[in-house]
């Protein structure tokens, strides 16, 4: 099959993140196993759009904002558009890594009017808000291309109920988890210990619970450092405010700024713990790396795969909360035979809970019985 993957954004630090990862993932499994699988995006980078995505070939256009004050919602590529127009009907089937942005929202009335069956991932991106322009938005074009989707893949349930809900109905879902690769061997971390936060600076990701924490175990004495790393999504003011203010934390903790995501993968491996404070994650894509890496990781019980690192012990499941992160990273740092027991149960974990090949398995039956067999 030739499977067509749209994503609303490529640029130069991995902005768009879990959806673009899980999007180059699902279309490297798909092409292992024969199958002409590539990736439709927006582009906004300094350079040449490349023409492959860590081996996966993509079709990249630039992008142009056209709602002032919506960062990616906005953005419209008149260049993709008719791209797509001229080469639908060479593709089996549509998937749109789907939110309210106009990327996949207008992919995807070209796919329909083509008579293309598409399929939507919706990376819990897509719930019943009550905004005037989102309902206008809603009835125009959102409501009808979840309803025309040959399979609507959720991640948890708290998603397919607010689908349902957005909906009116319960409708044609279809739970599909996010994979990640396994490296060969668990990473090795950096010396002294390097405490990391790697996600967007979103008010909801909790940067600054992280930097609170940082502040306190440093005035502690722990021998170990702290790093953010990410693109700035409305936080990164409060923390350069922050470490401004305190200038004693200089060397201790520090913003690396954002990183693309092969150099992202390898900072990631030096770390010696990760944290992610985030509430309300779906299924967090940097979690899961961490976890295939063996780095000893840290989460909120909001999570989305909560759960599932509970039952497993492969993570540190806590409350939401700078103090709670803290603690929860003071044990780790004290307690190597933790870390070591947390780093093998994590490769566990994602060796057989969150492995492409299941995943690829999954997509293949969807395209294949439900939407190439309805045209």
């Amino acid at each position: 099959m030739r499977i067509l993957h749209v994503v609303t954004l490529v640029d130069d630090s991995s902005s768009y993140g879990g959806p673009l990862t899980v999007a180059v993932n699902q279309c490297r499994e798909l092409r292992r196993r024969g199958h002409d699988a590539r990736i439709l995006a927006g582009w906004s980078g300094r350079a040449t759009p490349p023409d492959e995505l860590e081996g996966v070939p993509a079709h990249l256009f630039p992008v142009r904002g056209v709602v002032p004050g919506m960062r990616f919602s906005g953005l419209f590529s008149p260049a993709l558009v008719a791209w797509l127009r001229r080469n639908a009907r060479t593709c089996d089937v549509g998937h749109l890594h789907f939110a309210r942005d106009l990327v996949p929202l207008s992919a995807g009335a070209v796919l329909r009017r083509a008579g293309v069956p598409f399929l939507t991932q919706t990376h819990g991106m897509v719930v019943p808000d009550a905004r005037p322009h989102i309902r206008a938005l809603d009835r125009a074009l959102t409501l009808r291309l979840l309803r025309d989707a040959a399979v609507r893949f959720v991640l948890t349930d708290a998603e397919e109920a607010a689908l349902d809900t957005l909906l009116g109905t319960p409708g044609m879902t279809q739970r599909l988890p996010n994979g990640v690769e396994l490296p060969d061997v668990a990473s090795v971390p950096q010396k002294p210990l390097d405490v990391l936060f790697m996600a967007r600076l979103h008010p909801r990701k909790r940067v600054m619970d992280f930097a609170l924490a940082a502040e306190a175990l440093i005035a502690e004495g722990h021998d170990a450092t702290f790093s953010i790393v990410g693109s700035d999504d409305g936080d990164l003011p409060h923390v350069v405010q922050f470490l401004a203010a305190r200038p004693e934390l200089r060397g201790r903790l520090r913003y690396e700024g954002p990183l693309p995501h092969t150099e992202a993968l390898e900072r990631l491996g030096r770390a010696g713990v990760f944290v992610l404070p985030s509430v309300d994650e779906p299924f967090p894509m940097t979690l899961l790396e961490a976890l295939a890496r063996g780095v000893p990781s840290v989460c909120t019980n909001s999570c989305g795969i909560a759960g599932d690192l509970s039952s497993a012990r492969a993570a540190t499941v806590i409350r939401p909360g700078a103090v709670e992160v803290a603690a929860a990273v003071r044990r780790l740092l004290a307690d190597p035979a933790e870390r070591a027991r947390l780093s093998r149960t994590g490769r566990e974990l994602a060796s057989f809970r969150f492995t492409p090949a299941s995943i690829a398995d999954d997509l293949l039956a969807a395209y294949g019985r439900r939407a190439v067999a309805s045209t």
